[in-house]
Order: structure tokens, then C-alpha cells, then sequence
């Protein structure tokens, strides 16, 4: 069942005069409804204004892109930053970049869409794609495969996959989309390319959505200060307009402020508390790390929604894969009484089933 509505919901979403809670979306640190981000980015709106749709390398340049790209390398801890207008764009260039380039290009069983440039496709499993990677090490020993993957679980998990990328050889380029992992996992929030660097990976570029998490209109690509140089260059990064001004700039002090790094420790703990309750539930998929917990019965999403609580639940064609399970998501918006509820609900289900 579609629900429509004329504002982005917090923690609670308005059907029909009724008030339902919300567990659903990507707002996982909630920016999109917290007033002092919502002040920063009305500021920055009236001072710089709405949109700027100039090419990056016009011959009048806004200062507050290359302020805002130093301030995600420093967080990321990436040599630098590119920031785009959207994920999808972001993800996309690098696909067609590398894809273009000559190098052996394999794509991870359930990665976005966006990593999937026209002609090519998934591989069936991991174990598939590491042996094809090997198979292509040995037969052009000085042509360096390329790897793209999301940094999140796929259709059937919810959750980091780094142990899994481990596995790939050392030799590969790897491409990961951390647009569900930027804000919400690593060290103190600040997503997978630390962790993805210390693998020692031939080379390393990340690339993510800032409208998820980090609730602004854009994406970036992070890598060597080269590299990114290069892609400079593209015409797809040339014709393209840039990410909206004042999102970057709210970004900015945002991170300043610490913004996202309290709302990340307020959702690390609604999501080990929720999980002290909920943990025995076998049906649920996720970890206390992770604020997605997906499932695929339908009976309990019908269950949910007949007890006001709204969650993801569609048919999502971009992964790939397997049907979509349902997603559960938990915001730092969530407070204690919401969780508590949905608690109830689920340990209830479990109970009549």
C-alpha cells in the first residue's frame, strides 16, 4: 500500500488524520528533521542561495565545494573528497570511469544499480566472484580487476560485508558504495574507508549518497588526491551541476559541531537497547551495530501496520538479487517510549505465532 505525504516524517507519520510511528526510510541519524541542521541549512540557503548550476570548473568557482570536500576527507580520513549532485551520479562515474578504462570489471552480487554501467551484470555469489577475480589475476597478471560492491549487505542481510571484501585478493581496484554505511558505521560514524583502506587494496575509491545519513542533496567519491584529478577531467564531472551550495555548506558545520557524531552515538545506543529485548526474535536479521533489521514475513508487516507502525516495505528492482525483505529502520529521532512499542509489537507477534 502507497502512503503519501506533503512533509518528511521524524519519528511519526500522519495517514489519514491518524498518527502512526515511523521505522522506515534513510534518515538514519535524522537531519532531515533536526531543527539545528534545519537552522544551518536555512542560513546557509538565504546567504549563498538556493542552487548553483555552473560546471565545477566554470571560470567563477564557489569556495565552499573545496572547504566542504577537505572537511569529508578529514572526517572519512581519505587523502580527498569529490563532492556530485547525488549518489547515484557519484557511484556511476566511477562504474563508467573504470569500466571504459580496459581493466576487468566485476560487480558484487547485490551491488546498487548505480555501479552497474549497461552491458554488464552481477555476480551470482562472492564465491563466484573471488574465483573469477583470480582467474583474470592469472591470465593478465599486470591488468588490475576492478571490483565494485556496496559496503552494506545486500536483499538478504542487513549490516557491514567487510568481512567479506577481506576476501577479495589484494590486487584488486575496489569500488565500494558505503551510501548506507557513511554516518552510521566505523569509527565514530564515519563509514568504511578506513577500515576498507587498511586491507591494502591496490587501490581504494569510495563512493556515497550525503542524502541518507548525512541528509543533504548530493554524493561524494573519496580516493587519492590523482585520482580524483582525473575524474576532473570526465565530461560526466564536467557537464554535470554540482550538489546544492547551501547543503554542502550546512554540511560543513555540521560536522564542526558534532552534530552527526552525537546523533551517531544516540542511535548506537536506542539500537543496543531495542536489541537487549528483541534479540531472541529468529525471524529478525540485523545486530545492535546496524540500525536496519529486515525479515521476510509478510504476515508480521501487515502485523506492524495494524499497530501504527509504518516500515519499508516494497519491491526495490536497484539491488538486484533475491525479492526485498522488509526493513525495520531505526533513527537517533526514535526515542526510548517509540522503541519500547515496537518492542512490544514484535515480541507480541512472536508470542501469537
Amino acid at each position: 500500500m502507497k502512503i503519501r505525504t506533503e512533509v518528511i516524517p521524524g519519528a511519526e507519520i500522519s495517514i489519514a488524520g491518524e498518527t502512526y510511528l515511523y521505522f522506515g526510510g534513510t534518515s538514519y541519524l535524522g537531519m532531515q528533521t533536526n531543527t539545528r541542521f534545519l537552522e544551518l541549512l536555512a542560513r546557509h540557503t538565504r546567504r549563498i542561495g538556493s542552487h548553483w548550476g555552473a560546471s565545477r570548473i566554470g571560470n567563477v568557482q564557489l569556495d565552499l565545494y573545496q572547504r566542504a570536500e577537505n572537511a569529508l576527507a578529514t572526517w572519512v580520513g581519505s587523502p580527498a573528497c569529490l563532492t556530485l549532485s547525488s549518489g547515484f551520479l557519484a557511484a556511476r562515474l566511477l562504474a563508467d570511469y573504470f569500466s571504459g578504462k580496459g581493466h576487468p570489471c566485476f560487480f558484487g552480487p547485490y551491488c546498487h544499480e548505480a555501479l552497474l554501467p549497461p552491458g554488464h551484470s552481477r555476480s551470482r555469489d562472492w564465491d563466484t566472484l573471488i574465483e573469477d577475480v583470480r582467474a583474470s589475476l592469472a591470465a593478465s597478471p599486470g591488468l588490475n580487476p576492478v571490483v565494485l560492491s556496496d559496503t552494506m549487505g545486500g536483499a538478504s542481510r542487513a549490516g557491514p560485508i567487510w568481512d567479506t571484501l577481506s576476501k577479495l585478493p589484494r590486487e584488486c581496484i575496489l569500488i565500494a558504495d558505503d551510501s548506507h554505511g557513511l554516518g552510521i558505521t566505523g569509527e565514530a560514524g564515519s563509514g568504511s574507508w578506513k577500515l576498507l583502506a587498511a586491507m591494502g587494496f591496490h587501490e581504494l575509491l569510495l563512493c556515497a549518497s550525503l542524502g541518507k545519513a548525512m541528509g543533504v542533496a548530493g554524493g561524494v567519491i573519496c580516493g587519492s588526491t590523482e585520482r580524483l584529478a582525473a575524474l576532473q577531467t570526465t565530461p560526466f564531472f564536467q557537464g554535470a551541476s554540482p550538489a546544492p551550495p547551501a547543503g554542502l555548506a550546512a554540511l560543513t558545520d555540521a560536522l564542526k559541531e558534532g552534530l552527526y557524531l552525537d546523533s551517531f552515538r544516540r542511535l548506537i545506543s536506542s539500537m543496543q537497547s531495542l536489541w537487549q529485548r528483541i534479540g531472541g526474535f529468529k525471524e529478525l536479521q540485523g545486530s545492535p551495530e546496524y540500525p536496519v533489521i529486515t525479515f521476510r514475513n509478510s504476515d508480521l508487516a501487515g502485523y506492524l501496520r495494524e499497530h501504527q507502525i509504518v516500515i519499508t516495505d516494497f519491491e526495490y528492482a536497484a539491488e538486484g538479487g533475491d525479492p526485498s525483505p522488509s526493513r525495520i529502520v531505526i533513527s537517533s529521532v526514535h526515542q526510548p517510549g517509540h522503541l519500547d512499542h515496537l518492542a512490544d509489537v514484535l515480541l507480541s507477534f512472536e508470542r501469537f505465532e
